[in-house]
């Protein structure tokens, strides 16, 4: 496929159910657009169904169309507002709430469970958003400080044990307990959601993906052939697919999402930069969890 250009944005996308996949339960989703101001922004959303208990299909469709409506009747309205970054948050929050909500009730009727993760990233004057639910990741690549970086944290069992250091990451690759969910959308009252805000640069390349590709290919890898890549010059759309590919010669049975996105080119000066990063120096804090 072409190289994908939006504007200010390059991206790529790639899906496959994997070796002896019947169906795929992953999704994604990109919006693209701009402020009134003609500030460039961007929206990347992933969801892996929870194909394991009820409908994982219908669940992560229900998860994206939630989404889709929130970007065309509420997100124009924040974009306009002074305090966007405050009303993001709450608003973003309240999408993922209703979203759960929503799923809790197909559930009860088909007297089964919908469950699914759920992980939304958004792109605005160099700043970045991430409010995620579940085991999909985002990576962050390009920083000389921070070359490859996960934003997410995986709110899978297996995770939870190698940050109370019971087992090391190396034990929790090729765990039973790897795919367990502690966390997801459609399956309790409250989920805790993980959000994080932070900044990023011009050129600099984000990584969505569901567990499909982690799961074959550790960080070290990713970020190999992201470096790789990155010197050849290659597309995005090229890259994403390479990233499937490469899952899929190391024999992945479980679905594999890519999603990337590079911003092209920044639409601030640099005394801007500086001005924005040191106004919102408050938002480079750790990951927090919402209740």
């Amino acid at each position: 496929m072409k190289t994908t250009f939006a504007v200010h944005w390059q991206y790529g996308v790639a899906t496959h159910a994997g070796w002896f996949g019947t169906r795929n339960d992953d999704r994604s989703l990109l919006r693209i657009g701009a402020t009134n101001e003609g500030e460039p922004y961007a929206v990347a959303v992933i969801a892996d169904g929870m194909g394991g208990i009820g409908d994982g299909s219908l669940a992560s469709d229900c998860a994206i169309e939630g989404v889709r409506q929130w970007l065309d009747t509420r997100l124009s309205g924040i974009l306009e507002l002074k305090d966007i970054w405050s009303q993001l948050d709450a608003s973003v929050e309240r999408l993922f709430y209703d979203i759960n909500i929503q799923l809790l009730q197909l559930g009860k009727e088909a007297g089964t469970q919908m469950g699914t993760t759920l992980t939304l990233l958004f792109l605005l004057r160099e700043t970045y958003y991430v409010c995620h639910v579940g085991d999909c990741r985002i990576y962050q690549f390009g920083s000389r400080l921070s070359p490859f970086m996960q934003l997410t944290k995986d709110q899978t069992w297996t995770a939870e044990q190698v940050r109370k250091r019971r087992i090391s990451r190396e034990a929790a690759r090729n765990h039973a307990k790897r795919h367990v969910l502690l966390q997801s959308l459609g399956l309790q009252d409250c989920p805790k959601l993980v959000k994080r805000r932070g900044f990023y640069d011009p050129n600099h390349l984000f990584l969505l993906c569901s567990d499909g590709l982690y799961d074959r290919l550790p960080n070290s890898r990713i970020a190999s052939i992201l470096r790789q890549a990155e010197l050849s010059k290659s597309d995005l759309q090229q890259l994403s697919e390479r990233l499937v590919d490469s899952a899929l010669d190391s024999q992945a049975i479980d679905n594999i999402s890519v999603m990337l996105l590079r911003p092209l080119h920044s639409h601030l000066s640099a005394g801007q930069r500086i001005w924005h990063r040191m106004k919102n120096l408050h938002m480079l804090l750790p990951v927090t969890w919402r209740k």
